[in-house]
C-alpha cells in the first residue's frame, strides 16, 4: 500500500474533487436536462390539448350553426337561409336555361309570367310577386356570413386533428416524458450515493472505506443511467483486443518488410505456428 493511501488530507482532496467535478457536475447536468425536457413535454402536451379542444369545439359549433341557420325549419331564422339558397339555385338554373339574362338576379323573377303545368292558366301574379319580395327581403349578407363561418369551422375540424397528431408523433419520437422519468430516478439514486459520503469524525480506515463506497456507488448510478439509453462510450473488450492485435500485426509487417515474407498469423511473441 502506498504511503499516501491513508493520508487524511489526500483522501479529503480526492473527496472534494470528486464531489465538485463528478457528482455535482453530473447532478447539475441531469437537473438542467430534466427541466428542459419537462418544459418541452409540457409545451407539447398543451398544444395537443389545445388542438384536441379546437377539433371538438369547431365540429360541434359548425353542426350547431348548420342546424340553427342553414337548414329548412331551422330554429334560428325559421329556415330563411335555406329558402334563400333554394331561390339562388332557381335563378342559376334559369340563367343556364336562358330564361333570364346572366346579369339578372332574384328581382327579375317578378316580371316573369308563371303558369300551372299542363293547364296554361297563369298563376296569380300578385302572389308570385309577394313571394319573390319576401325572398328578396331576406338579409343575404347574414346568411353569407354564417355560411362562411361554418366553412371555416369545418376546415378547422379537419386540419386541427392533423396538427395535434403531428405534435403527438413528435412527443413519441423524442420521448421527453420517458427521459424525464429516467433522470428523476437517476437523481434519486444519486442522492442515495451522496448520503454515503465520508464524515469528518470517521477514523482513517473507515473514512477510506466510506470514500470508496461513495465513489463506486456514484459511478454505478452514472453507468446505469447511461446504459438505459445504450450510449455507453466504453469500447467493447472484444473490439479493443482485435484492434490491438491488428496494430501489432501491422507493426511486425512494417519491421519485416525488407527482411522476408510477412506472416500475419504470427503470434505477438514473434513465433509461428507449425503444422503437424
Amino acid at each position: 500500500m502506498a504511503p499516501y493511501d491513508l493520508d487524511r488530507e489526500h483522501m479529503k482532496n480526492v473527496y472534494r474533487l470528486f464531489q465538485r467535478f463528478s457528482l455535482e457536475d453530473q447532478r447539475n447536468y441531469w437537473q438542467r436536462t430534466m427541466n428542459r425536457y419537462q418544459k418541452a413535454a409540457g409545451q407539447v402536451n398543451v398544444l395537443v390539448a389545445v388542438f384536441a379542444f379546437l377539433t371538438g369545439f369547431s365540429a360541434a359549433l359548425a353542426g350547431l350553426m348548420v342546424s340553427a341557420y342553414l337548414v329548412e325549419g331551422s330554429f334560428g331564422n325559421s329556415g330563411e337561409c335555406a329558402r334563400l339558397q333554394g331561390s339562388r339555385s332557381l335563378v342559376s338554373s334559369l340563367q343556364d336555361l336562358g330564361v333570364i339574362e346572366k346579369t339578372e338576379d332574384l328581382q327579375s323573377l317578378q316580371s316573369l309570367s308563371v303558369t300551372r303545368e299542363g293547364e296554361g292558366v297563369p298563376v296569380d301574379n300578385a302572389s308570385v310577386q309577394a313571394a319573390v319580395r319576401d325572398l328578396a327581403a331576406i338579409e343575404s349578407s347574414n346568411c353569407d356570413v354564417i355560411q362562411g363561418i361554418v366553412n371555416v369551422l369545418m376546415v378547422m375540424a379537419v386540419v386541427t386533428p392533423a396538427i395535434g397528431g403531428a405534435f403527438t408523433t413528435l412527443a413519441s419520437l423524442y420521448q421527453w416524458d420517458r427521459t424525464v422519468s429516467i433522470y428523476e430516478g437517476a437523481l434519486e439514486n444519486l442522492e442515495v450515493a451522496d448520503s454515503q459520503s465520508p464524515m469528518e469524525e470517521m477514523d482513517d480506515l473507515t473514512y477510506k472505506a466510506a470514500l470508496r463506497a461513495y465513489i463506486e456507488n456514484t459511478l454505478r448510478v452514472m453507468a446505469e443511467e447511461t446504459a438505459q439509453w445504450g450510449q455507453s462510450v466504453r469500447t467493447p473488450p472484444q473490439l479493443a483486443t482485435f484492434v490491438e492485435e491488428e496494430k501489432e500485426k501491422a507493426a511486425r509487417a512494417t519491421r519485416r518488410a525488407n527482411v522476408g515474407p510477412m506472416n500475419l498469423n504470427e503470434d505477438p511473441s514473434g513465433s509461428t505456428s507449425e503444422k503437424g
